[in-house]
């Protein structure tokens, strides 16, 4: 069973940027959006009534603005999660003390492609 620092942060596990960790995000923002709605309303403008009249518009707005967010970190994540995951596995091979191994500058200058 994982933890929640490994849905968090996948890349330490060496895995992709999954299901658990979109919805872990998705989860994060809906609550971020709707305090945002409740301190604009509810304490800026001590309109407190509102806010909770106003939660069939808000709370759908505040899931349309997580799922867009979501998708396009999960998207960007992606492709940093590779990239992250091959720099961890080169960093732990370039720090063998056998030194049958090249350092990890070597390795990194070899994946550059030539320009």
């Amino acid at each position: 069973m994982a933890s929640l620092k490994d849905i968090m942060f996948p890349y330490r596990m060496k895995k992709g940027f999954g299901a658990a960790s979109f919805a872990l995000i998705f989860l994060v923002l809906v609550l971020e959006v709707e305090a945002l709605a409740l301190v604009a309303l509810g304490i800026i403008a001590h309109r407190f009534d509102l806010f909770v009249d106003l939660q069939m518009v808000i709370f759908p707005v505040a899931c349309l603005i997580a799922l867009a967010a979501a998708i396009v970190f999960w998207w960007r994540a992606r492709s940093w999660t590779k990239t992250r995951v091959e720099l961890l596995n080169v960093w732990a091979a370039g720090t063998t003390t056998t030194g049958a191994g090249t350092a990890f500058g070597e390795k990194l200058a070899s994946k550059r492609p030539p320009k």
